[in-house]
């Protein structure tokens, strides 16, 4: 495990977030896999242009990457690239950036193809702006004026401009040709007239246990849970199930990536395709883990990503997770669950189940024997009583949807409204 310290500035734009902004980092530097040996703080209302943290404040870290054998400098605050030339040449060891932390948490927990290369074009597209030479020693440009020469230096920062933009268009068309893949399947979704529900939040608010709790509900198979897990972005892939209700009506679950305060513009870019099944969603599941004292901040970081993706005008059903941590429960804009004692959950479905179908009504039919099939059509999209068998055909009792009223219409008895 790496050693890893790691220093904010105050500025401004913190106000009364910042220790919690740097636990948060602590929090996602732990999800990477470094070890945070030091915290170093500095107070200025704006960060140093040449070095973030002035002069000063640079030589007391340089002098504790030495002492305490560090292997990366991680600053809460955004990085230049000339900032992270001057760290680096000053302290002798890697420098990076809150954003640049969480492009590797991603890398690391991406798994489909599609988030592999949604990951890499995102790092490649934070790199290609921040391109420094690591030989300050290299010539710049030779010559004067209407000279073409050029020396090593800029040859090489020329290479790796074009080395990168050249990968980032190889990405690109890798990832056409994966969005057709996922076009069909969205089709295909489309086509069974399914309502989407998609799981939204702040990362680790629980929504992959959510998830597994409402999944528990409907099937005894392990292999149909996703994986959870105490730690910041500890998954990335969308997983998709499909969830009933008691009624028999059914939906299709999503759970999506989790969101983080200041989410790059990188990742938001490069996600949005995973991200679009909040887009296209019939209704939203804001997970809020209510036992975390900032969970506030966290509701804004999640609707400010949710307006960037345009998913911000979605019926939202506010879900206040781990309710067995906190006493008091005074929030009337939503439901309060606990996915460790399952407490709440039923309560939940109901509610989505009112939002996703809530003008159900009850006609009686007369299904003539040689259209008994549609009865099946009927079993599987609403809740269907029989009542008894006519001469030309079945009588039976209907409860579903004005768009199924539409279609057994012609069956209905006269009489019936």
């Amino acid at each position: 495990m790496e050693k890893v310290i790691l220093v904010g500035i105050n500025t401004i734009k913190y106000k009364n977030t910042f220790n919690d902004a740097l636990n948060e980092c602590i929090g996602l530097a732990e999800a990477c896999d470094y070890e945070v040996v030091l915290t170093m703080s500095q107070n200025m209302e704006y960060a140093d242009r040449h070095t973030c943290v002035g002069s000063g404040k640079l030589v007391e870290i340089a002098e504790q990457c030495e002492i305490l054998e560090a292997d990366k400098v991680l600053f809460l605050n955004h990085l230049s690239a000339s900032q992270i030339s001057n760290i680096n040449e000053a302290c002798g060891v890697d420098v990076i950036d809150r954003t640049g932390l969480i492009l590797e948490i991603f890398a690391k927990r991406a798994k489909t193809k599609e988030a592999q290369i949604q990951v890499e074009m995102a790092r490649l597209k934070y790199e290609l702006p921040r391109l420094v030479m690591q030989d300050t020693s290299n010539d710049q440009q030779r010559g004067g004026s209407g000279v073409k020469n050029k020396g090593k230096g800029e040859t090489k920062l020329e290479l790796n401009r074009r080395d990168i933009e050249r990968r980032i268009s190889q990405l690109k068309k890798e990832l056409v040709s994966l969005e057709i893949q996922t076009q069909i399947q969205k089709q295909q979704r489309l086509k069974s007239n399914l309502p989407m529900v998609a799981l939204v939040g702040y990362t680790n608010a629980g929504k992959s246990s959510l998830m597994n709790r409402i999944l528990q509900k409907n099937t005894k198979d392990e292999e149909k849970l996703v994986m959870e897990k105490d730690m910041l972005f500890a998954t990335l892939d969308t997983s998709v199930r499909n969830v009933k209700f008691n009624s028999k009506k059914d939906f299709l679950l999503f759970d999506t990536v989790g969101f983080v305060s200041d989410l790059p513009s990188e990742l938001i870019e490069a996600f949005k395709s995973t991200l679009s099944a909040a887009k296209e969603a019939s209704v939203l599941l804001h997970v809020i883990d209510c036992s975390n004292e900032q969970y506030e901040m966290q509701v804004d970081a999640t609707n400010d990503t949710l307006r960037r993706i345009d998913a911000n005008e979605i019926p939202v059903i506010k879900v206040y997770n781990k309710m067995d941590c906190v006493s008091v429960k005074d929030k009337t804009d939503g439901i309060y669950v606990s996915c460790k004692t399952g407490e709440g959950i039923i309560e939940l479905l109901d509610q989505i189940e009112t939002l996703l179908y809530p003008k159900d009504i009850t006609i009686e039919c007369l299904i003539p024997y040689s259209d008994l099939a549609i009865i099946q059509y009927l079993k599987q999209n609403s809740t269907v009583e029989f009542i008894k068998d006519g001469e030309v055909g079945k009588h039976i009792s209907v409860t579903c949807s004005n768009e199924i009223v539409s279609k057994i219409m012609k069956y209905q008895i006269r009489g019936e409204k």
